[in-house]
């Protein structure tokens, strides 16, 4: 599977990457983080650096012997932001 072909498994949105800190650039949520006293925090990557992450995921499917597949980063079932994929601007 090439490039084009792993993105196109991931939804995108204008956003902030947390790898790069590029903003305003095409991101997909990665994960959600959970802090006791703040509301959820969409934790993005842009492309380039979701790519990067698909490729550390593949070596270490490697590593262990186990099978790769592609569109795994992304944020455990359920644990989505509303609307999906969306940066809000404001937490009020």
């Amino acid at each position: 599977m090439d490039g084009e072909e792993i993105l196109a498994l991931y939804e995108w949105a204008p956003g902030t990457c947390f790898r790069c800190a590029r903003t305003g650039i095409d991101s997909t949520l990665v994960e959600v983080l959970h802090p006791k006293t703040s509301p959820p925090q969409p934790i993005r990557a842009c492309r380039a650096c979701l790519l990067t992450l698909e490729g550390e995921r593949r070596l270490t499917a490697q590593r262990k012997g186990e099978p790769y597949t592609p569109g795994g980063v992304r944020p455990a079932a359920g644990d989505e932001l509303d609307p999906p994929c969306s940066e809000p601007t404001s937490w009020g």
